[in-house]
C-alpha cells in the first residue's frame, strides 16, 4: 500500500540564515547545511560548523529520527538523524519526521535513497538554473509502506550490504598494499 509522503511524515524547511554561517567555537548548536548532506545515510553532527543562538524564540532543533534532504541541487539524498546533539538545519534542506506509527525513519531514509522515490523526484523538479524540489511535490510522492517488521527487515539487509560494502573496500585498499610490497620485493631482487 502506497500513501503520499505528507500523510507519513511532518515536512518542514530548515531554518533561513540572513547572513553567512561562521564556524563559532563558543556555540552551543551545530548547524547542518545542504553540503553536509551529500552521499551519507548519517550525519555525524560532532563534526559540523558551531553557532550561537541569538534570538528570543527556540531554534527549531533537528530531533533524534528526523529525515533531511535537501531542498534543491542536482543531488538529492536523504540522510538520517540520530544524535541528540543541539543542531539546526539550514533553509536548504527539508526536515521529515513520521507522524504516523507504523513508519521507521530508518526506512523513510532508506525509501527517499532508491531508485524508485529519486527518480520520482527528478521528473518533478522546478526550475533551470538550480533545480528546485517543492514542498507540495515532496508531500506527494507515493511511499510503499510495509509492516513494520518488514521495514525492520530491509533495515538490516541494508546495514549488512553497507557492511559488506565497507569490508570488501577495507579487503581490496589491504591487498593494494600486499601487491605494491611484493612488487617492491621483486624489483629490488
Amino acid at each position: 500500500m502506497r500513501k503520499p509522503l505528507r500523510s507519513l511524515a511532518e515536512i518542514r524547511v530548515g531554518h533561513s540564515f540572513r547572513t553567512r554561517i561562521e564556524d563559532d567555537p563558543q556555540g552551543e548548536i551545530r548547524v547542518l547545511q545542504i553540503r553536509d548532506v551529500r552521499e551519507r545515510s548519517e550525519i555525524p553532527v560532532e563534526s559540523l560548523p558551531r553557532m550561537a543562538w541569538s534570538m528570543t524564540s527556540p531554534p527549531p532543533l533537528l530531533k533524534s529520527g528526523d529525515v533531511v534532504m535537501p531542498a534543491r541541487g542536482d543531488r538529492y539524498d536523504a540522510a538520517l538523524i540520530r544524535s541528540g546533539v543541539p543542531t539546526l538545519a539550514s533553509g536548504q534542506l527539508y526536515v521529515l519526521h513520521p507522524s504516523n506509527p507504523g513508519l521507521m525513519s530508518e526506512y523513510l531514509c532508506w525509501y527517499l535513497n532508491q531508485a524508485e522515490a529519486r527518480s520520482y523526484i527528478l521528473k518533478n523538479l522546478a526550475g533551470t538554473g538550480i533545480p528546485t524540489l517543492s514542498r507540495p511535490v515532496l508531500g506527494d510522492l507515493p511511499v510503499p509502506v510495509p509492516a513494520l517488521e518488514m521495514q525492520r527487515k530491509i533495515i538490516e539487509l541494508q546495514q549488512l550490504w553497507q557492511q559488506e560494502q565497507s569490508l570488501t573496500l577495507e579487503l581490496l585498499t589491504n591487498r593494494q598494499k600486499m601487491f605494491e610490497g611484493i612488487f617492491s620485493k621483486l624489483l629490488e631482487s
